[in-house]
């Protein structure tokens, strides 16, 4: 059974609304991430600087814009893939969904916990990025490859696996190459992350292109 994302050859209304959900998202966070670097009163850089920083109390001016992105895209991206695979029963659109689901999870624990290990505790904010960064890059991958399977085109799959491998590669150097020797930690995490929200605005704008070809 292939994603009820097509209808008679065409991407359903449900799908339509979930993609406006993605651009939404990805829209909001980068603007949200913009204003929060610029408010900064010490110079931030997106190169050597955590993405978290700019959610921190205290630290940014604009925290509480920053999280409120976090959150949006915890929501925004999990509703959007849920109306793509609504009814649907197939394993990729099952597997997708459960990794949007991991995304969102961490996602929301960026924004509510900014501080890092408490004792002998676990570093919840850490494993949040780390539960966002890789469910949302293997949403990329197991959401890409479902729609494959719908019937999108061969360079639709082979950009969205690019995206996502590429994701999951900046999460390894993110997490290995802690010396800074080879890029500075902003640009690992960065590359980790803007993989998803390429990837879902790229999704986006074609499911919307392929509606108004119908």
């Amino acid at each position: 059974m292939i994603l009820p994302l097509l209808y008679v050859g065409c991407v359903t209304r449900q799908a339509t609304v979930g993609a406006w959900l993605w651009i939404g998202a990805a829209l909001g966070y980068f603007v949200a991430e913009a204003v929060a670097a610029a408010a900064m009163v010490s110079t931030y850089s997106y190169a050597t600087d955590y993405i978290s920083t700019l959610g921190a109390p205290g630290r940014s001016p604009l925290a509480v814009l920053m999280n409120a992105a976090f959150v949006a895209q915890a929501i925004l991206f999990l509703a959007g893939a849920a109306l793509l695979v609504a009814g649907g029963r197939a394993r990729k659109a099952s597997v997708f969904l459960a990794f949007a689901v991991i995304n969102g999870i961490g996602n929301l624990l960026v924004a509510t916990v900014h501080s890092g290990p408490s004792g002998s505790g676990p570093d919840w904010h850490g494993v949040g990025a780390f539960l966002a960064i890789a469910g949302g890059n293997v949403a990329v991958l197991a959401g890409s490859s479902a729609i494959r399977r719908a019937g999108a085109s061969r360079t639709y799959r082979a950009v969205s696996v690019a995206l996502g491998v590429l994701g999951l590669l900046c999460l390894a150097g993110l997490v290995l190459d802690t010396s800074l020797t080879v890029l500075p930690i902003g640009i690992w995490e960065r590359g980790s992350v803007y993989s998803v929200y390429m990837w879902q605005t790229l999704t986006a704008v074609y499911l919307i292109r392929w509606r108004a070809e119908c």
